[in-house]
């Protein structure tokens, strides 16, 4: 084979690969209303669950053309990543997720749980402002998708 035809191998693989990831890509895909959720006035010693006091459990929709399976984890905000006036949530043992794994979510169906927090009763954590993250991601795809949902946690100066 000459050079002209092993470069015309090469790229031609090359694009075909690019395209199938691109269509692979182009198949899969999230969404959230849980983008940024602030809970306020919170209190020392007390459990919270967003369903019952924001009316909002984390809802993920699988927007792609295929089933998904999907797991949600807690992260720890990097220093680039907090919003002004928050710091990181001390654990994460602070939050619990309802449920973390979902299989064959079809296509335009939702992973629903509900993010419970229980705050300390530690007179040290008045008046803070904390935050977390929940990343939900598909997993077993060759190609990836995800999304970061940001919790705020405001807790009252005063019990």
């Amino acid at each position: 084979m000459d050079y002209m035809n092993k470069s015309f191998v090469i790229f031609f693989s090359f694009m075909a690969f690019i395209l199938l990831i691109h269509l692979n890509a182009d198949a899969s895909g999230l969404t959230t209303a849980f983008s940024e959720v602030t809970l306020e006035n919170l209190e020392i010693g007390k459990s919270y669950s967003t369903k019952e006091v924001a009316n909002l459990a984390l809802e993920v929709v699988n927007t792609g053309k295929e089933e998904v399976d999907l797991k949600m984890e807690l992260l720890m905000p990097q220093e680039q990543e907090l919003k002004q006036g928050y710091e990181p949530i001390p654990s994460l043992s602070w939050i619990k997720l309802e449920k973390t794994e979902f299989t064959k979510i079809m296509p335009n169906h939702t992973a629903v749980t509900d993010v419970l927090i229980s705050i300390p009763d530690q007179k040290e954590y008045k008046g803070k402002k904390y935050q977390a993250y929940i990343w939900s991601h598909t997993v077993g795809e060759t190609v990836g998708v995800g999304l970061k949902s940001r919790l705020l946690i405001v807790i009252r100066e005063n019990k």
